[in-house]
Protein backbone atom coordinates (compact mmCIF):
# COMPACT_ATOMS: atom_id res chain seq x y z
CA UNK A 1 0.00 0.00 0.00
CA UNK A 2 1.34 3.36 -0.90
CA UNK A 3 0.92 6.65 0.54
CA UNK A 4 -2.48 7.66 1.35
CA UNK A 5 -3.76 10.93 0.68
CA UNK A 6 -6.83 12.30 2.11
CA UNK A 7 -8.73 15.48 0.31
CA UNK A 8 -11.65 16.84 -0.88
CA UNK A 9 -13.39 14.79 -3.68
CA UNK A 10 -14.45 16.98 -6.49
CA UNK A 11 -17.91 16.09 -7.55
CA UNK A 12 -17.25 14.37 -10.86
CA UNK A 13 -14.98 12.38 -9.71
CA UNK A 14 -17.79 10.84 -7.51
CA UNK A 15 -18.08 8.07 -10.12
CA UNK A 16 -14.62 7.04 -8.85
CA UNK A 17 -16.68 5.02 -5.79
CA UNK A 18 -17.64 2.24 -7.62
CA UNK A 19 -13.76 1.31 -7.50
CA UNK A 20 -14.21 0.70 -3.65
CA UNK A 21 -14.63 -3.45 -3.47
CA UNK A 22 -17.29 -3.25 -0.10
CA UNK A 23 -17.02 -7.35 0.13
CA UNK A 24 -16.52 -8.68 3.88
CA UNK A 25 -17.49 -11.16 6.25
CA UNK A 26 -20.42 -10.67 8.76
CA UNK A 27 -20.42 -12.15 11.49
CA UNK A 28 -23.16 -10.74 13.46
CA UNK A 29 -25.78 -8.21 12.60
CA UNK A 30 -27.37 -5.94 14.74
CA UNK A 31 -30.81 -4.46 16.10
CA UNK A 32 -31.91 -1.85 18.38
CA UNK A 33 -34.17 -3.02 20.32
CA UNK A 34 -36.68 -1.44 23.51
CA UNK A 35 -33.59 0.83 23.96
CA UNK A 36 -30.57 -1.69 23.79
CA UNK A 37 -28.50 -2.38 21.19
CA UNK A 38 -28.19 -6.41 20.38
CA UNK A 39 -26.24 -8.55 18.50
CA UNK A 40 -27.47 -11.77 16.03
CA UNK A 41 -25.23 -14.14 15.21
CA UNK A 42 -25.31 -14.19 11.33
CA UNK A 43 -22.16 -16.04 9.16
CA UNK A 44 -22.59 -14.04 5.46
CA UNK A 45 -20.09 -13.21 3.17
CA UNK A 46 -21.25 -10.12 1.20
CA UNK A 47 -19.58 -10.62 -1.94
CA UNK A 48 -18.33 -7.24 -3.78
CA UNK A 49 -21.18 -5.80 -5.87
CA UNK A 50 -20.04 -3.09 -8.26
CA UNK A 51 -23.80 -2.57 -8.89
CA UNK A 52 -24.56 -1.83 -5.48
CA UNK A 53 -23.13 2.06 -5.55
CA UNK A 54 -26.36 2.05 -8.49
CA UNK A 55 -28.81 2.27 -5.46
CA UNK A 56 -27.33 5.49 -3.57
CA UNK A 57 -25.52 7.22 -6.57
CA UNK A 58 -28.08 9.57 -7.62
CA UNK A 59 -28.62 10.82 -3.36
CA UNK A 60 -25.27 11.15 -3.41
CA UNK A 61 -24.71 12.72 -6.29
CA UNK A 62 -27.57 15.38 -5.29
CA UNK A 63 -26.32 15.92 -2.14
CA UNK A 64 -23.03 16.97 -3.56
CA UNK A 65 -24.65 19.69 -5.51
CA UNK A 66 -26.45 21.01 -2.92
CA UNK A 67 -23.78 21.62 -0.03
CA UNK A 68 -22.82 18.07 0.79
CA UNK A 69 -18.41 17.61 1.16
CA UNK A 70 -16.79 14.13 -0.12
CA UNK A 71 -13.66 13.76 0.92
CA UNK A 72 -11.79 11.31 -0.70
CA UNK A 73 -8.38 8.44 0.34
CA UNK A 74 -6.42 8.08 -2.36
CA UNK A 75 -3.96 5.12 -3.19
CA UNK A 76 -2.12 6.81 -6.19
CA UNK A 77 -5.11 7.43 -8.38
CA UNK A 78 -7.54 4.56 -7.10
CA UNK A 79 -10.49 5.83 -4.53
CA UNK A 80 -10.12 3.50 -1.54
CA UNK A 81 -12.30 5.21 0.37
CA UNK A 82 -14.86 7.78 0.45
CA UNK A 83 -17.13 10.32 3.53
CA UNK A 84 -19.66 12.38 2.37
CA UNK A 85 -21.27 14.68 4.74
CA UNK A 86 -24.41 16.19 4.79
CA UNK A 87 -24.32 19.49 6.30
CA UNK A 88 -28.46 20.37 6.71
CA UNK A 89 -30.59 16.97 8.15
CA UNK A 90 -31.97 19.47 11.06
CA UNK A 91 -30.54 22.65 12.75
CA UNK A 92 -26.85 22.25 14.17
CA UNK A 93 -27.24 18.29 12.85
CA UNK A 94 -25.13 16.90 10.20
CA UNK A 95 -25.42 13.51 8.69
CA UNK A 96 -22.75 11.11 7.74
CA UNK A 97 -24.32 9.99 4.73
CA UNK A 98 -21.73 7.19 3.30
CA UNK A 99 -18.58 5.81 5.20
CA UNK A 100 -16.82 3.26 2.93
CA UNK A 101 -13.15 1.57 2.65
CA UNK A 102 -12.25 -1.08 -0.11
CA UNK A 103 -11.52 -4.17 1.22
CA UNK A 104 -7.76 -4.06 0.70
CA UNK A 105 -7.20 -1.05 2.84
CA UNK A 106 -9.54 -2.19 5.66
CA UNK A 107 -7.92 -2.10 9.28
CA UNK A 108 -5.19 0.63 8.21
CA UNK A 109 -7.06 3.81 9.67
CA UNK A 110 -8.54 5.44 6.70
CA UNK A 111 -11.93 5.07 8.00
CA UNK A 112 -10.98 7.26 11.15
CA UNK A 113 -8.90 9.52 9.24
CA UNK A 114 -11.73 10.10 6.67
CA UNK A 115 -14.58 10.23 9.15
CA UNK A 116 -12.34 13.19 11.60
CA UNK A 117 -12.04 14.69 8.52
CA UNK A 118 -15.61 15.01 8.35
CA UNK A 119 -16.04 15.68 12.13
CA UNK A 120 -13.38 18.85 11.74
CA UNK A 121 -16.25 19.92 8.64
CA UNK A 122 -19.33 19.42 10.93
CA UNK A 123 -17.07 21.26 13.34
CA UNK A 124 -16.28 24.36 11.52
CA UNK A 125 -19.86 25.10 10.44
CA UNK A 126 -20.47 24.82 14.30
CA UNK A 127 -22.70 21.72 14.78
CA UNK A 128 -23.27 20.44 17.30
CA UNK A 129 -24.44 16.90 16.53
CA UNK A 130 -23.46 13.95 13.83
CA UNK A 131 -26.21 11.47 12.63
CA UNK A 132 -25.90 8.79 10.68
CA UNK A 133 -27.51 5.42 9.50
CA UNK A 134 -25.17 2.51 10.13
CA UNK A 135 -25.61 -0.74 8.33
CA UNK A 136 -26.19 -3.25 11.12
CA UNK A 137 -23.33 -5.12 10.57
CA UNK A 138 -20.09 -5.98 13.11
CA UNK A 139 -17.75 -3.37 11.23
CA UNK A 140 -20.07 -0.67 11.03
CA UNK A 141 -21.59 -0.66 14.29
CA UNK A 142 -18.28 -1.14 16.24
CA UNK A 143 -16.37 1.99 14.07
CA UNK A 144 -19.32 4.25 15.19
CA UNK A 145 -19.18 2.51 18.23
CA UNK A 146 -15.57 3.08 18.86
CA UNK A 147 -15.71 6.91 17.61
CA UNK A 148 -18.24 8.02 20.38
CA UNK A 149 -21.34 7.46 18.44
CA UNK A 150 -24.08 6.12 20.37
CA UNK A 151 -27.66 4.43 19.26
CA UNK A 152 -30.50 7.14 19.36
CA UNK A 153 -33.60 6.36 20.80
CA UNK A 154 -35.15 9.47 18.63
CA UNK A 155 -34.44 8.71 14.85
CA UNK A 156 -34.77 11.36 12.32
CA UNK A 157 -38.32 10.18 11.28
CA UNK A 158 -37.73 10.46 7.68
CA UNK A 159 -34.33 8.33 7.61
CA UNK A 160 -35.85 5.95 9.93
CA UNK A 161 -38.73 5.13 7.21
CA UNK A 162 -35.99 4.36 4.74
CA UNK A 163 -33.66 2.69 6.52
CA UNK A 164 -35.55 0.75 8.95
CA UNK A 165 -32.98 -2.10 9.77
CA UNK A 166 -30.07 0.92 9.88
CA UNK A 167 -28.99 1.33 13.73
CA UNK A 168 -29.67 5.31 13.93
CA UNK A 169 -26.37 6.58 15.86
CA UNK A 170 -25.94 10.21 17.21
CA UNK A 171 -22.55 11.48 18.69
CA UNK A 172 -22.77 14.86 20.23
CA UNK A 173 -19.56 17.31 18.99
Amino acid sequence: MNLIEIRLLNPDELEKIYQIDRSEEVEHRYRYIDGELKAFEENVSVPHDPNYCDTYYDTWRDALESGAEAFGAFDEEQLSGIVILYPNLEPETEQLLALYVDSNHRMSGIAKSLYLKAEDAAKSRKSKTLYVCATPTDSSVNFYLSQGFEPTATPNTGLFEKHPEDIHMTKNL
